[in-house]
């Protein structure tokens, strides 16, 4: 999930822009008609009356083939069980089996355009889902609106792919935007009602910028003000001098946006060195309960905070909890070799169950029409979404799952504490 976007980004995203428009003339496999009416048009292609195919992307090898390889365990879990059970009911009254085909790319956008490709043209696919990586769906993303294929359901918080939706119709995030993750931090330090100095780390590039941006909207205006800031490049793997940098300030909160867990255990470790023991937030993808116990930082941080949007299948508050329970039902029947508690594993469970409801919803056979499904579902629930928090395809300048829940580390483990949210 660790995203490297600077020059990397801008020269994947020109490549992709040049390539769509070479592509543009040799024929746009199964774009849809364009009249209008969702409902009178043909099918598109890999749709039939008894079966659907679906694709997708995945870093199933190289530095994220972890995060690739248990996020595709918990698809492929959840379709084969969705097919077991009969397929998947339409909206237009027929159920139809799933078949699901993917790449590995490795993590690199270049290799994911090109697996798109194939899907689009070469497997026939009706749409994609679930692929990750800012840079590498920022270069699909010409193609596949081009083309009139969804790319949606995205693993990446970027605001990119929900900020202006009208104008890539078919490609949508997921996740809350990593803006709105820091943002939410923000207004918890406001909401103290306190003069507050606070301090900032996250890398140097793109996803950083949000972060900062989203804290600096957040306090604007507010007691708490911004004392300082410190950014580690990508290749950088140790952040003493940064930290320390930091801790010179005496600020009395700290968002340390490092999405690296080792890293960030590293980080924990080196406060409790320093004998700085700020208010201490830390983005979901690295405040798993293992990046702070095994810093030990339960001990010396008794303000520190992450947060959430998925339910805990680790948790004993969500034990009983029926979707953990059918989640884990199924991990254990489909690989029970995969880490249910990992982060990605979650994530490919519900995002698939996110295309799966959005499919029942679909009255047409048609990309068209189930894009436009999207757009009409509210407060819809998702499984292993938190409960208080709902898929909303209404608003067009937000990703579906667009808050975020504040948690406490508390005796071991985290405390859910208030919903965020912009």
């Amino acid at each position: 999930m660790m995203i490297r976007i600077g020059k990397r980004l801008a020269v994947a995203t020109a490549v992709a822009s040049a390539l769509a428009l070479a592509l543009t003339g040799c024929g746009r496999a199964g774009t849809d008609s364009g009249n209008g009416d969702a409902n009178k048009a043909a099918a598109s292609p890999g749709i039939t009356d008894t079966s659907i195919k679906l694709g997708g992307s995945f870093p199933l090898s190289g530095p994220l083939s972890r995060n690739g390889q248990t996020q595709l365990a918990a698809t492929k879990a959840y379709i084969d069980a969705a097919n077991k059970s009969g397929g998947v009911k339409m909206g237009d009254g027929k159920t139809r089996k799933i078949d699901f085909v993917y790449y590995d790319d490795a993590y690199d956008p270049a290799r994911l355009v090109t697996n798109f490709r194939r899907l689009v043209d070469q497997d026939q696919v009706f749409g994609t889902f679930g692929m990750f990586g800012t840079a590498s769906n920022l270069a699909a993303m010409p193609i596949a609106n081009d083309l009139k294929v969804p790319q949606v359901y995205l693993g990446t918080g970027a605001a990119a792919f929900s900020e202006d939706r009208s104008a890539n119709p078919y490609t949508l995030g997921w996740w809350p935007t990593y803006q709105t993750e820091a943002a939410t931090f923000g207004k918890h330090l406001v909401s103290l009602n306190k003069p507050l100095k606070v301090a900032f780390l996250a890398q140097n590039d793109d996803q950083g910028d949000a972060y900062l941006q989203g804290l600096k909207d957040a306090i604007k205006g507010s007691q708490v003000t911004l004392v300082k800031e410190a950014r580690y490049a990508p290749t950088d793997t140790v952040y003493d001098s940064q930290v320390s940098s930091l801790a010179a300030t005496h600020a009395d909160a700290l968002f340390s946006g490092v999405n690296v867990p080792s890293a960030q255990t590293a980080v924990l470790e080196k406060l409790g060195q320093l004998q700085w023991y700020p208010i201490t937030y830390l983005p979901i993808v690295s405040g798993s309960r293992s990046v702070v116990t095994d810093a030990k930082a339960g001990d010396y941080l008794p303000e520190l905070y992450s947060g959430a949007f998925t339910k805990d299948p680790c948790d004993a508050q969500f034990e009983q909890d029926p979707d953990v329970v059918a989640y884990k039902e199924a991990m254990k029947a489909s690989d029970p070799s995969v880490d249910v508690c990992f982060i990605n594993t979650i994530f490919g469970w519900a995002m698939a169950d996110s295309m799966i409801k959005t499919l029942e919803q679909t009255k047409s056979p048609t990309r068209a029409a189930f894009m436009d499904t999207i757009k009409g579902m509210t407060g819809t629930d998702i499984d292993l979404i938190l409960d208080d928090l709902t898929f909303d395809g209404s608003d067009l300048t937000s990703p579906p799952v667009a808050n975020v829940v504040v948690r406490h580390f508390e005796n071991g483990d985290w405390v859910k504490f208030t919903v965020g949210g912009q």
